[in-house]
């Protein structure tokens, strides 16, 4: 999955980067800077398409509950199973 460049959340336009690895996670956000950040590799390996289209889609899950003010934003085990269903069903659909 080709991850896009920005994307619009509310009112708030996050860039998204591409780093080669990022510490200790294959993603992270930034709410102030309004950056996410999905790694393309982790522990020298690179990561297979799936494994970052499914932290793309995690990393924005945060970012629409941030914007809800929701108080499952930080609830790691909840985006972590919300997200990965929601990139199970994008990776499914058919056209």
């Amino acid at each position: 999955m080709l991850l896009p460049k920005t994307i619009e959340v509310g009112k708030s336009i996050y860039t998204i980067n591409q780093p080669k690895e990022i510490t200790k996670c294959l993603g992270q956000i930034d709410y102030t800077k309004k950056v996410i950040d999905v790694a393309t590799h982790a522990r020298n390996y690179k990561l297979a398409d799936g494994e970052r289209s499914e932290t793309f889609w995690h990393e924005l899950t945060h970012a629409i509950l941030h914007d809800m003010n929701h108080d499952l934003t930080r609830n790691e085990k909840f985006v972590t199973a919300f997200a990965r269903r929601l990139n199970d069903a994008i990776l499914s659909a058919e056209f």
